[in-house]
């Protein structure tokens, strides 16, 4: 962890505790001073009290009938009243605590630059990037993206790959996802790598065991996110066009990757379709979506499995009654994926160099929308320091509210610590 490791974590717990125990200590201490000089009061008072009404009695008598009367009206309380030791923190307390910490301390450039993910090339201005240098290290001082997504250009082979994922993570200030979009003999990283065990998707033992090997792989490479399975229900899909069936396949297939340790980020909300050539409407209505592509992101959402899900860049005006792109859509965003299905995790645009969005919005005023939306990353813009300046003067000129990138932030950060704080967990 970049700045927030197990032992600092401990200390602070323990210098808690230390304080709390200092503070009841003192506490025991100033309540036995006040019952002392109450106690002389009452001696003094006691003893007057008997010379003047002429009644006989030592200074020891008056001092014993005063403790008598002291010791039947004040109780010093037992240890048993001290404040009980705080129960161990659960793995959620300790992955907020950790989460808030680092958000807490974040720059607004930062924060800001947390919401993207570029390509290497974008990051760094090369033509094709194969390997993670000086001017990698440069480019993610300036600019603490949150993620990188790889393609098959820029993977050659395992060596070459895993020395590149490794070199940007240990460049990079905070944890940074690196992106890949692979569902097995369709894509990118099988092109150039062999993996064992990828077979046709046919039912879901062959999804599942598929998907294991493939998540094997990708976890031992080093790259965390996976932009798979795509949500098609058509006769060309990979998983067919009967809802049922294909939720069943697009299940196994997910819970495979991810119980391989690689993040599964579902592509695309409310489905996946071609839009790179400009405005793509889709003419399906709620209830046809209902009944077939919710189906599918119904049944990996209740089970927990996305960490992520990627939105479509076509628009839905049948289904929300609002034609604008959904990965700049509230309706699309907000009330169908958050609030309709109940989706609390990361929500990503689509790729924001699509014509679908370039040839009707600029890049800046395409991320500062998604954001405004209720997206929590911006995927590939197609100028990145044109969509960040943009984001960037939103936030410093008050059109978008800090307080907005810290709850997209919150949610980022809970998928980059939580093994983290899994690990914290066991060793106290």
């Amino acid at each position: 962890m970049s700045k927030f490791d197990e032992q600092d974590f401990d200390e602070k717990r323990l210098a808690r505790r230390q304080k709390r125990k200092k503070s009841q200590i003192t506490a025991f201490v100033i309540l036995a001073v006040v019952i002392l000089l109450l106690a002389g009061v009452a001696v003094f008072c006691v003893y007057s009290i008997r010379n003047l009404l002429g009644i006989s009695g030592s200074p020891q008598e008056a001092a014993e009938a005063a403790s008598e009367a002291s010791s039947e009206e004040v109780v010093i309380e037992t240890p048993d009243t001290i404040e009980p030791e705080a129960q161990e923190m659960s793995e959620e307390d300790i992955l907020s605590e950790v989460v808030d910490g680092c958000v807490a301390e974040l720059s607004i450039e930062d924060k800001v630059a947390g919401l993207f993910v570029v390509t290497p090339e974008q990051l760094t201005g090369v033509a094709t990037a194969v390997k993670a240098g000086s001017g990698t290290q440069d480019a993610l001082s300036k600019y603490a993206v949150g993620g990188v997504a790889y393609f098959a250009k820029n993977i050659k082979d395992e060596g070459q790959i895993s020395e590149m994922l490794d070199a940007t993570e240990t460049m990079s200030k905070y944890p940074i996802f690196t992106f890949v979009s692979d569902e097995g003999k369709k894509g990118a990283v099988t092109t150039n790598i062999t993996i064992d065990g990828i077979t046709d998707v046919t039912d879901t033992d062959t999804a599942s065991s598929s998907a294991t090997a493939l998540g094997l792989a990708l976890s031992s490479y080093g790259f965390n996110m996976n932009l798979a399975p795509s949500i098609d229900l058509s006769d060309a899909g990979l998983y067919g066009s009967d809802a049922d069936k294909a939720g069943e396949l697009v299940t196994a297939f997910s819970s495979g990757i991810k119980d391989s340790g690689v993040d599964v980020c579902v592509n695309s909300f409310p489905l996946k379709t071609d839009t790179s050539a400009g405005l793509t409407a889709v003419d399906k209505s709620k209830d046809d979506l209902s009944n077939g592509e919710y189906k599918l992101f119904s049944a990996l959402i209740d089970k927990g499995i996305p960490s992520a899900v990627m939105m479509s860049n076509a628009s839905f005006e049948k289904a929300v009654g609002d034609n604008t792109p959904a990965s700049l859509s509230s309706a699309m965003i907000e009330d169908e994926l958050r609030n309709g299905l109940g989706f609390d995790g990361v929500i990503i645009t689509g790729p924001l160099n699509e014509a679908s969005i370039t040839e009707y919005y600029t890049s800046a005023d395409a991320a500062v929308n998604a954001i405004k939306a209720g997206a929590d990353m911006i995927y590939l813009p197609e100028n990145f320091e044109e969509a960040y300046n943009g984001v960037l003067e939103a936030v410093n000129n008050g059109s978008i509210d800090e307080s907005r990138l810290d709850e997209s932030l919150k949610r980022i950060y809970r998928i980059k610590y939580a093994n983290k704080a899994v690990e914290i967990k066991e060793s106290n």
